[in-house]
């Protein structure tokens, strides 16, 4: 039987497939590195613990905990951001 935490889904806490982020701390996987401050695009996001499944530009998949990633500045919509308008 299949446990039900082992489910993908494409969009949890503001994180949807597409959305692109950022790596706020090095990261670390068998045989191979992912330096902070890398753009990466979100696949999908694996549950219990919540972490996000991403490909680089070259195609690689990494999985990530959501405490080393941000969203991305340019990822942030216009109603994300606070604007003061002056008349």
């Amino acid at each position: 039987m299949a446990n039900i935490y082992d489910k993908r889904s494409v969009k949890h806490a503001g994180y949807n497939e597409g959305t692109k982020i950022e790596t706020i701390i090095d990261h670390h996987e068998v045989n191979r590195d992912l330096s902070s401050g890398t753009i990466l695009t979100v696949v999908s996001i694996a549950h219990y613990p919540t972490r996000l499944i991403v490909v680089d530009n070259s195609g690689l998949e990494w999985t990530l905990p959501m405490h080393s990633i941000r969203l991305c500045e340019s990822a942030k919509s216009i109603s994300d951001v606070d604007i003061d308008v002056k008349e």
